[in-house]
Formats: structure tokens, C-alpha cells, sequence
């Protein structure tokens, strides 16, 4: 659980610390994005990859995130993601847990 500082357009590192988030390599990873109260809105990415935008709506959003690679090199390993908040509370909580991870190295 994280919360949504009061910089905005900052991006924040949010790091897989348990052993169901260990570190993959994958083509694509697809995240939930969960939060209370208002919507939020912002960029989601995996460090070094191209960010894709959300919207919690009425508190839950999925987003599919590709990672960096190939089949043939290969894939960077998936050890965090990076989010900015382009529309939030301030102190307002969110949780960004993983739903799939795509068939990969």
C-alpha cells in the first residue's frame, strides 16, 4: 500500500518485496491499480520501459505494461514499477499489486 505524495508529476518506485512478486523476465506484466475515495489518474511503466496511463474510476483499474527486450536478447528483469499521479487527493492511498505475468525467459 502506498500513498500519493503531494508532488505531483514526480515519479515514485514502488519495489517487489515479497517472494510472489519475485523478480521475471516477461514480454508484459499486467498490474491492478486500487484506491479509496476519488479517482486517480497518472502513468504507470516498468523502469526503462514506456509508460501507460490509468484511471482508478471507481477504485479498481488493470493496465498492461510491456516490458524491455525481445525474444531473442531476452527481457529486463521486473524488480519494480514507476508511477506519477497526474490526478489525486493529496495523502490519498493506492495499492498496485500484479494479476498476470506474460510467458516469457
Amino acid at each position: 500500500m502506498g500513498h500519493a505524495s503531494g508532488d505531483r508529476d514526480q515519479w515514485q518506485r514502488i519495489d517487489f518485496r515479497s517472494e510472489r512478486l519475485a523478480v521475471r523476465r516477461a514480454p508484459h506484466i499486467k498490474v491492478a491499480i486500487q484506491t479509496r475515495g476519488p479517482a486517480m489518474q497518472g502513468l504507470i511503466r516498468i523502469p526503462g520501459a514506456p509508460a501507460s496511463n490509468f484511471d482508478t474510476g471507481k477504485g479498481l483499474t488493470v493496465v498492461d505494461l510491456i516490458n524491455v527486450g525481445d525474444d531473442t536478447r531476452g527481457y529486463a528483469e521486473i524488480v519494480a514499477l514507476e508511477i506519477v499521479f497526474t490526478q489525486t487527493t493529496p495523502g490519498q492511498y493506492y495499492q498496485v499489486f500484479a494479476v498476470d505475468y506474460g510467458r516469457g525467459n
